[in-house]
């Protein structure tokens, strides 16, 4: 449990450094991400007093958010670690740093990328198959269907109303929800979702903004109500 609460900090702490690379790599298919996480980055240049303060400021701002991540993914890593073990702990923690990866990416960059979504989704589908899980593997299969159809019929509804659409990333990660949470339990992640990301609407007082986020929060909330 302590080692699962280390490697949950550890992995949060390097979470929105690992996000920002994805700013550099577009388009981030896998293989190319896999190549450019590993190379160094540029951290400052020289440039004016004025650059280099608001630089310091980002900096400070990007060392709290990451002891935030590292605190949070800690906690929930130690909560896999006393209701999973073997296959099903591995599966659960990876559930939680990639769902809490692409929050932090769409935040950034608005964009979801393949290189988390599909190994989303075929861990769900394993998870189910060989682990502790929540559902059957024909429930996953429904709920997977359910996220792709779902997202689909979003894009046809707003087309009427709003020329911007419902992102393919986001159809991904539905589906791959889908295989983890079944039919049911991915009604009750959209419903939340809705719900969260209305509230980010109101309070940046701005409609338009990174839907990921609300759906990574609602699915971290559901996947660990089905724990409890």
């Amino acid at each position: 449990m302590v080692l699962s609460g280390i490697i949950g900090f550890l992995l949060g702490v390097f979470l929105p450094a690992v996000a920002g690379r994805f700013g550099k790599i577009l388009p981030a298919d896998p293989g190319l991400v896999l190549v450019e996480l590993f190379h160094k980055p540029i951290l400052f240049r020289k440039s004016s007093s004025k650059w280099m303060g608001e630089f310091k400021k980002k900096q400070q701002k990007f060392f709290i958010v990451s002891f935030l991540w590292g605190i949070i993914l800690s906690l929930l890593f130690v909560v896999n670690a006393q209701y999973f073990d073997g296959f099903s702990l591995f599966a659960a923690c990876a559930f939680v740093y990639m769902v809490s990866a692409l929050m932090s990416v769409d935040k950034m960059f608005f964009l979801l990328p393949d290189f988390f979504t599909i190994p989303l989704l075929v861990l769900g589908f394993t998870f189910v198959y060989f682990g502790t899980p929540f559902i059957s593997m024909q429930d996953a299969f429904l709920g997977a269907w359910y996220g792709y159809f779902v997202s689909v019929l979003a894009v046809v509804v707003m087309s009427f109303f709003s020329s911007a659409e419902f992102g393919a990333g986001d159809a991904k990660m539905l589906t791959a929800l889908g295989a983890w949470f079944g039919l049911l339990n991915l009604s009750y992640v959209l419903v939340l979702s809705f719900v969260f990301f209305f509230i980010a609407s109101v309070l940046r007082k701005n409609k338009v903004g990174p839907f990921g986020p609300s759906l990574g929060a609602a699915a971290l909330i559901v996947f660990f109500m089905n724990v409890f």
